[in-house]
């Protein structure tokens, strides 16, 4: 018996590690909520089918397995939606595969007792230990009650509750610590991605994240023919800034600054910090007369606004501005970084402070 229930656990395991793999958070995002309720509980309805199957039978229509840990688990990640579709489907199976019988209906009426019990439990605002623990003692102590009456010879139950109770728990206690492992990676994976995409001071994109913007912008600007302008933005006389006052009252500048330029773009164009005091905007299908009033406002708001430094201090700063637009500037929609670049420099050797 304890062979198999081992082996009834490495499947439970397997599924945790699938189903965190496919349930993803690339999938939440590129589907509706409903539609991963639906996946979550069709997978853990799966699960327990395959934990059936491959149950130990004690009598000829009664099966012990690990059937309701995936319960227990998407009743806390899933909801009632995802629950219910996997007690349905893992009822269907019991019903189906095993035929109608006396046991049958005894687990399938514990499954719909347990499904609202636990949905009353997920319900409750308490952590997720307090959660899995309630639910695992509900688990243990609805497993002694429906194996007594299918059982009800006390020679066959008393050793199949020691052997599976213990099995419960030494499964349950096993998967919690998956879980939290899974979780925590998850966790960890996610904000390394973020980083890997955003500036650590600012918050903004940083270069990386601009080019593979760019790119996919270019592309789509190109296959629906539309305007696209770039601004290069560079902090005037930045290091100054820094001597005077220090690297972490740099730091507040720069940070003050990001806002700046967010509120001062539209809300779909794409603000990126690419280094040191060095900004870009890319502006979505916006002619260049059009870059040109989002540049001055840009250059104006900067002008105008004081920045806040280190012990009470306050500083005014101004940026130097280049454009580039497709297809006004340039009709090499490949060279519009570059010559934004170039206007860039010619408003810096011009007299700083202005747009070009």
């Amino acid at each position: 018996m304890l062979k198999l229930l081992f082996a009834n656990a490495a499947i439970l395991i397997s599924f945790l590690y699938l189903g965190s793999h496919i349930l993803n958070d690339e999938f939440i995002k590129s589907n509706s909520k409903v539609k991963f309720k639906l996946c979550f509980g069709m997978l853990s309805g799966l699960s327990g089918c395959v934990l059936i199957f491959y149950g130990i039978n004690l009598t000829h229509n009664t099966i012990i397995d690990f059937r309701i840990i995936p319960v227990i688990i998407t009743s806390i990640y899933g909801g009632f939606i995802s629950t219910f579709i996997s007690v349905f489907i893992i009822i269907l199976f019991r019903l189906t595969f095993f035929g109608i019988n006396y046991s049958s209906l005894i687990t399938s009426g514990n499954l719909f007792i347990l499904l609202i019990i636990f949905t009353i439990i997920s319900r409750y605002k308490i952590n997720f230990s307090k959660k899995y623990f309630l639910m695992t003692i509900v688990n243990i102590i609805s497993t002694i009650i429906w194996i007594s009456l299918v059982l009800k010879d006390m020679n066959l139950i008393l050793p199949a509750l020691g052997s599976f109770v213990i099995s419960i728990i030494m499964v349950s206690t096993v998967v919690y610590y998956e879980l939290n492992y899974i979780s925590k990676t998850n966790k960890m994976y996610k904000k390394l991605k973020v980083d890997s995409r955003k500036d650590f001071l600012t918050g903004l994109n940083n270069v990386r994240a601009f080019n593979g913007l760019l790119d996919k912008t270019i592309r789509n600007t190109l296959q629906k023919k539309e305007n696209l302008s770039i601004l290069m933005i560079d902090i005037d006389f930045f290091k100054h800034i820094n001597d005077t006052y220090g690297h972490h009252s740099g730091d507040l500048v720069l940070k003050q600054l990001s806002k700046l330029l967010i509120n001062s773009c539209r809300t779909f164009d794409i603000v990126s910090r690419n280094g040191g005091e060095e900004f870009t905007a890319v502006l979505l299908d916006c002619n260049y007369k059009h870059a040109v009033d989002i540049a001055e406002k840009i250059r104006k708001n900067v002008e105008c606004n004081t920045f806040k430094l280190d012990n009470n201090a306050t500083a005014k700063i101004t940026v130097s501005i280049g454009i580039s637009s497709y297809p006004d500037i340039t009709k090499n929609i490949n060279t519009l970084l570059s010559k934004a670049d170039n206007a860039l420099y010619l408003a810096k050797r011009t007299g700083r402070n202005k747009v070009c």
